[in-house]
């Protein structure tokens, strides 16, 4: 599976200052409202900070009418605070799809025909000091998960 929209590297990055606090405000999304109608949960894995506090989540979801799967980096901290945030999906017989960028509540969605092909997914989010986090079972050496349909 390719690896081009974004360089994940082997370890978690705690290059930089710690932010100033995450705000308490809850995200009003959901993955489900953010990837559409038909849409349900398969798998999600936190975004934690090197303290433990929790920035976040990213999700995958599928269409099974479709074949087709959603990725969803959902904010836990920072809601409405622009903060650089990623997801990504990818599979062996298209392009990677990703969405990357200052985001306020989420990034994606990130949708691919999957059929019952096996994806490559995952996310990244940034604290307020931009140190970058990767989700929790990023492999280091392709940075995310692989889920099987």
């Amino acid at each position: 599976m390719r690896r081009t929209a974004v360089a994940l590297t082997a370890a978690v990055a705690v290059v930089g200052v710690a932010g100033a606090p995450a705000q308490a405000a809850a995200n009003p999304y959901t993955p489900e409202a953010v990837c559409g109608f038909g849409y349900t949960r398969v798998d999600q894995d936190p975004i934690r900070r090197d303290t433990g506090e929790l920035l976040g989540s990213v999700h995958l979801l599928r269409n099974h009418m479709t074949g087709y799967a959603c990725v969803v980096t959902l904010k836990s901290a920072y809601v409405g605070v622009a903060t650089r945030a990623l997801a990504y999906v990818d599979t062996d017989h298209a392009p990677e799809v990703a969405d990357e960028g200052l985001k306020f509540y989420f990034a994606g969605p990130a949708k691919t025909y999957a059929g019952p092909n096996c994806v490559l997914w995952g996310a990244l989010m940034a604290d307020s000091s931009g140190t970058v986090w990767y989700h929790q079972r990023a492999n280091p050496a392709v940075g995310g998960i692989v889920t099987c349909f």
